[in-house]
């Protein structure tokens, strides 16, 4: 899945916010769409002062109230300057209208191509590699049943704790095969 550029009418932000720079950028995947407005911003202040305001317009004029690509909307946060840790904290927690990403302290002003790399990192986890452990995890795992058979279903104090060292057993033994 990638990310791609789209041509997206955003007049109701950039004009409000004519020292701020707007693109969209929408997954290429019909099946899991993702929606990212990104904000490139001059300084840390119009980060610092905006983005709440942002985020309520981009929900009254562009967000759909239903559907997965109301789940899957992003805005993003650019800025060359380092944002506090507590503004970019604050601002990416909060999960209002859309999730919200923070990327600061850039050197120069980054091109969109750039900025896409690195939000398909973000969003995609384009930069993950998986490797294919299926077989081993087969042979490493213990069969579950040895584990639970015999499980006591009482509700008094013995039983549960005769539970919870099972469950403490199957644990562990995925802890020990997870990699």
């Amino acid at each position: 899945m990638k990310l791609l550029v789209k041509e997206v009418d955003l007049d109701f932000l950039s004009t409000e916010y004519e020292n701020i720079e707007f693109y969209t950028l929408c997954s290429d995947d019909r099946l899991s769409f993702i929606t990212c407005i990104v904000c490139i911003c001059k300084n840390l202040q119009d980060v610092i002062e905006n983005w709440r305001t942002i985020q309520n317009m981009v929900a009254v004029y562009y967000q759909h109230s239903g559907g997965f690509d109301a789940w899957n909307m992003y805005l993003a946060f650019i800025c060359n300057e380092k944002i506090p840790i507590w503004d970019k904290y604050e601002i990416e927690n909060n999960k209002f209208s859309a999730r919200k990403i923070v990327l600061d302290e850039f050197q120069e002003r980054p091109t969109i191509e750039q900025l896409i790399r690195e939000l398909e990192k973000q969003l995609l986890g384009s930069d993950l590699k998986l490797a294919s452990q299926s077989h081993q995890l087969e042979e490493s795992l213990p069969n579950l049943e040895n584990y639970y058979r015999g499980a006591p279903l009482e509700s008094n104090s013995k039983s549960r704790d005769k539970r919870a060292s099972m469950i403490n057993k199957i644990i562990e033994s995925l802890n020990n095969n997870e990699n």
